[in-house]
């Protein structure tokens, strides 16, 4: 007779072949920095980023010479007027000038998977729609962030080497500091705003108008024809952009005659920190939107 075979126990320490069918699950905290830091890549990986930065810093090294065109050594420049000169000029113009170019780095990341059909290869990398989104949503926001910071900064030294080589005054920079962190927080949001508006429409270029016509003409013109409904008098204060240049230019900080051009420029009688939290509030809700979409809606395919 033959023995009965016997088995030999297993070798303590040994790798174990995971089974078939293991799914291996990334740490939520993990998959989002990783995610960022696909976004970011992609992003500084671009040509056009760089070209666009670069234009940002020559025009914020102009604000200093700019400067001499309507300079009076006489009289020392107020902060709130300063503080708009940094912001690029969004009392004049209604909304930043940085914003149209933040507005193509905005644009860019959502609508790449979106109207590029990519999608599914951006969820495959970082884990899924929503990791994705929350990603791109914070880069977008720290990128827009980042620029206004920066381009506030180099244009404050530009205007205080200049200032001081001419001989004019200083403004008390002190106070300038808080109508330039309000708006590096305003182009945070538009960042956001931007990215949203591609994830609710699935299209790069209908956003771009939108953003560029109504915040200068379609809300002025809204705000006018609401003007007219019963009960309706004074919306036109809560409307999106007009709580946003309410946060941008504190009208209470002018005197004379330029608190009027400032009064008449911002259309909204809401006071700075009220128009702050609308604006925020406006954001968050279009930004829950534009996650709602994105998050729901199938992927196109390439």
């Amino acid at each position: 007779m033959t023995a009965p075979p016997t088995h030999s126990p297993p070798i303590t320490g040994a790798p174990t072949a995971p089974s078939r069918g293991t799914v291996q699950v990334t740490p939520a905290g993990e998959a989002f920095r990783n995610a960022c830091n696909y976004e970011w890549r992609h992003l500084a990986g671009l040509r056009s980023t760089w070209v666009l930065l670069g234009v940002v810093a020559a025009m914020s090294l102009l604000t200093g010479p700019g400067l001499l065109f309507d300079l009076d050594k006489t009289r020392k420049i107020s902060a709130a007027s300063m503080g708009d000169l940094l912001a690029w000029a969004p009392m004049t113009t209604q909304i930043p000038m940085l914003c149209f170019i933040v507005l193509v780095l905005g644009t860019g990341p959502v609508s790449t998977d979106l109207v590029r059909g990519a999608a599914r290869t951006t969820w495959l990398a970082v884990n899924g729609r929503r990791t994705a989104y929350a990603a791109k949503g914070t880069v977008g926001f720290l990128v827009g962030a980042g620029v206004a910071a920066t381009s506030a900064l180099v244009g404050a030294v530009s205007a205080a080497v200049v200032l001081a080589v001419s001989g004019a005054p200083q403004p008390t920079w002190g106070a300038v500091l808080v109508p330039a962190l309000r708006f590096v927080l305003w182009m945070g949001c538009w960042a956001l705003l931007s990215m949203t508006l591609v994830a609710l429409m699935r299209n790069r270029i209908v956003p771009v108008v939108v953003l560029c016509l109504w915040p200068l003409l379609g809300e002025r013109l809204a705000g006018l024809l609401l003007g007219y409904v019963p009960g309706l008098d004074g919306v036109d204060d809560w409307l999106p952009f007009a709580a946003g240049r309410a946060m941008l230019t504190d009208v209470s900080a002018f005197t004379g005659e330029d608190r009027s051009f400032a009064a008449t420029m911002v259309g909204s009688d809401l006071s700075t920190p009220v128009a702050l939290a609308v604006f925020l509030l406006y954001t968050a809700a279009l930004t829950a939107a534009g996650y709602w979409a994105y998050s729901r809606r199938e992927a196109p395919t390439a």
